[in-house]
């Protein structure tokens, strides 16, 4: 393989970090959505979540055939940097790192970010018990039991 190709590599290694930062950014903007109970805000983010999920997942998918074809499976970022050419180490190590890095302050955030979540959910459990709702009742959604949907809603799955 060329030096072209561990360019590639790095160069998503790069892309990734940015993808990374920017759903650190989401987890934030969702945290605060939920303290500040502004549920439109909160599905705005969760779509825009979604759609870089969707991105991270193509990054991921490059990143794994082109660790293939530069034969480092298994080889991780502190690694990388001794697997590379030599007049590239300087840069494997600086995408490593900020890969890494990137990676961490999103683990940071999205934890927070659940935190605050299971936090909120446990508070409106207490304030539906303590109204004589049942949160695990299954009949306690939103939907009056027996309520079907109309007939040219229904489908038959065995036709």
């Amino acid at each position: 393989m060329g030096a072209a190709d561990y360019r590639s590599y790095l160069g998503l290694l790069n892309e990734l970090s940015g993808c990374l930062d920017r759903l650190s950014a989401l987890a934030q903007e969702k945290a605060d959505s939920v303290r500040q109970d502004d549920l439109m805000a909160l599905g705005d983010v969760l779509k825009q979540e979604q759609a870089m999920t969707l991105t991270l997942r193509g990054l991921d998918q490059r990143r794994v055939k082109l660790l293939e074809g530069l034969g480092l499976n298994g080889v991780s970022l502190a690694e990388l940097p001794g697997r590379v050419p030599p007049d590239l180490e300087d840069e494997a190590r600086q995408a490593a790192e900020a890969a890494r890095r990137s990676y961490q302050e999103y683990r940071s955030y999205a934890d927070m970010a659940r935190n605050t979540l299971e936090l909120n959910l446990h508070q409106i459990e207490k304030v539906l018990t303590a109204a004589g709702v049942d949160p695990a009742d299954p009949g306690a959604g939103y939907e009056p039991p027996g309520v079907e949907p109309p007939q040219n809603m229904k489908t038959d799955f065995r036709a």
